[in-house]
């Protein structure tokens, strides 16, 4: 087969057609890309900082876009209930204690990434909900046009595969009211959850349509909704399909009609919902996080014939920078996953700072080579 444009590449792996190689995307912890950008400046690599930022800019290029990604995502809507800055309450050297515009508080690493400790949530009774939903509209100043318009441009002028960008309930909610509370809403204040799920899917679906009246007009959807942890989903199947699935199903038959395919990033073990997954109109889950117990090896033979598969090579190897046993990671899952048509590259979750940089453009390199169809 000739070698394909990254558009076309990446829409026939989600419909699992012939293509000539598996995909290539991937994510990366702010020092990772700190710390590739540096490395890129040198001239060894050939790209001179000057044209190159890990923060985006419309001027400078992006670390998927030196590193040739096959996707791209633009939209990324501020769901706030307030667009407000945050407010400091308290800091150290560390950390810094913040109040953001859902009235929720939580506590953020200063010098490096990572999941904020939730310490309260100010949106705690449905009396609160209704007062504040009403500043949950769809506008303009919800998306940072200076970013992705020129993002967008220069994707399409590369021939690569452009999502929206989005959030699903889940994690619009727990954002609010924290998972404790939406999880004991379920059981205790179900008409109240509800209301809460049905006004973020209205608010993403009136997003989405505000990019594309803007001529934003992508290939397909990457929604976002970390919906388990390393053990399991949040809620059970039984839960899931009452009050999740019509949510889901409503939001990604917006992008169905378009013919505009969903890829579904989650964390954590979310074995148990992949039929509902299928139901509900996903077609590509994504990290599928190796250490939460997901394996493509397993998952492939499974559901490879109706579903396609974004990420699994697990991150704990990546960072030994062992490329021997990188090598017997990356090929025994890409021997697992190419045979149904449906696999793109990516990390389990996001390349974490300890991998270095000439192990991962090797990573890709090798990725490129052995991900070839014949």
């Amino acid at each position: 087969m000739t070698e394909l444009t990254s558009r076309e590449r990446v829409a026939r792996c989600l419909a699992r057609r012939p293509h000539d190689r598996v995909p290539l995307y991937d994510g990366f912890w702010r020092e990772t890309e700190d710390a590739f950008v540096r490395e890129i400046a040198d001239p060894r690599y050939g790209c001179g900082i000057e044209a190159f930022a890990a923060e985006p800019r419309p001027d400078r290029l992006t670390l998927p876009e030196y590193f040739d990604f096959d996707l791209l995502q633009v939209g990324w809507p501020n769901q706030r209930l307030r667009l407000v800055e945050p407010e400091v309450l308290d800091e150290s050297d560390e950390w810094v204690l913040r109040r953001d515009g859902n009235d929720a508080v939580l506590r953020w690493w200063k010098h490096k990434m990572g999941t904020p400790e939730h310490v309260r949530f100010g949106i705690d009774t449905p009396e609160k909900w209704f007062k504040a939903k009403p500043s949950l509209t769809a506008s303009r100043e919800r998306i940072r046009w200076d970013e992705f318009r020129p993002r967008y441009e220069r994707a399409k002028a590369a021939g690569r595969f452009i999502c929206f960008a989005g959030v699903e309930v889940i994690e619009s909610t727990k954002d609010s009211l924290g998972h404790e509370m939406m999880c004991r809403a379920l059981l205790k204040q179900p008409d109240w959850l509800r209301d809460v799920f049905a006004t973020y899917t209205q608010f993403e679906i009136d997003m989405f349509h505000l990019l594309e009246a803007e001529g934003l007009v992508c290939d397909g959807a990457f929604i976002y909704g970390d919906i388990a942890y390393k053990n399991g989903p949040f809620m059970s199947p039984r839960h899931y399909r009452e009050f999740v699935y019509p949510c889901h199903k409503r939001l990604f038959d917006e992008f169905h009609r378009r013919k505009m395919p969903v890829i579904f990033h989650s964390d954590g073990d979310i074995r148990l919902l992949i039929p509902h997954f299928l139901d509900a109109g996903v077609d590509m889950i994504q990290p599928l996080e190796a250490k939460a117990s997901m394996d493509v090896r397993a998952l492939a033979p499974q559901y490879g014939d109706r579903l396609g598969f974004c990420g699994n090579i697990d991150v704990t190897v990546l960072a030994t920078n062992d490329r021997e046993r990188i090598r017997a990671e990356l090929h025994s899952k890409l021997a697992a996953a190419m045979p149904y048509r449906g696999y793109m590259y990516h990390s389990d979750h996001s390349i974490p700072p300890g991998v270095t940089f000439d192990t991962y453009r090797w990573l890709l390199d090798e990725a490129r080579r052995v991900g070839w169809y014949k």
